[in-house]
């Protein structure tokens, strides 16, 4: 798939870089010198680039058979985007606000009725906070190509009550959103959490 964007960062001596795509939800891209599929002038940031979107050994998104944009064809790339992205915000980033919203809001009347334990609200404050500091912390890692968080313990902290971060970081960051089976295991911590609440407030709950 291809896909275009723009340089954002660039380490000339390494020889690498990231690119944003102009879909602003996308993930950056990690760019060589070595992907352009022909010589050229050293990239400089902020220029637009096309290129075919893989998926590297170390799970990054990769620019491969990279080219230089034309002015007009960044001008009917960005246009395109623009109606993309606002259409984008309406059908999926509001229903997550809204689930998020409602599922905090319930905890709180549940709390304050005591159906749930009192702890419960700082127990959620301190996942969520290491769960947002952990995908920022594999954020900066992806960048600057050092050890990594394993997914495993992004998700654990997930699945622990820490979704609501985890969706907040990976929007706000640009990261993990698009990669596969990362969002599917990530869909399953949320509903596995709306599962246990249920069950919490069932007469099958015998604690």
């Amino acid at each position: 798939m291809r896909d275009q964007g723009r340089l954002i960062e660039w380490f000339d001596e390494q020889g690498y870089g990231f690119i944003q795509p102009n879909d602003a939800k996308k993930a950056k891209v990690f760019l060589h010198i070595k992907d352009f599929s022909k010589a050229g002038p050293r990239p400089i940031i902020g220029c637009a680039l096309d290129y075919r979107v893989t998926v590297d050994g170390q799970g990054r998104y990769r620019a491969t058979d990279v080219v230089y944009l034309k002015a007009r064809q960044v001008r009917a790339q960005a246009a395109e985007q623009v109606v993309q992205h606002g259409t984008a915000t309406k059908t999926a980033l509001q229903p997550m606000q809204y689930l998020i919203a409602g599922y905090l809001i319930v905890l709180a009347i549940l709390s304050v009725l005591g159906y749930l334990p009192s702890l419960t609200w700082i127990w959620l404050m301190l996942v969520n906070v290491l769960c947002y500091w952990c995908y920022a912390l594999d954020k900066e890692a992806a960048k600057t190509q050092k050890r990594r968080i394993p997914e495993q313990n992004l998700h654990i902290l997930a699945v622990l009550g820490g979704w609501p971060a985890a969706w907040l970081a990976q929007q706000r960051l640009r990261h993990k959103t698009q990669k596969q089976p990362f969002q599917k295991i990530y869909r399953f911590s949320i509903l596995f959490n709306v599962l246990l609440l249920l069950w919490l407030l069932s007469p099958l709950n015998v604690f």
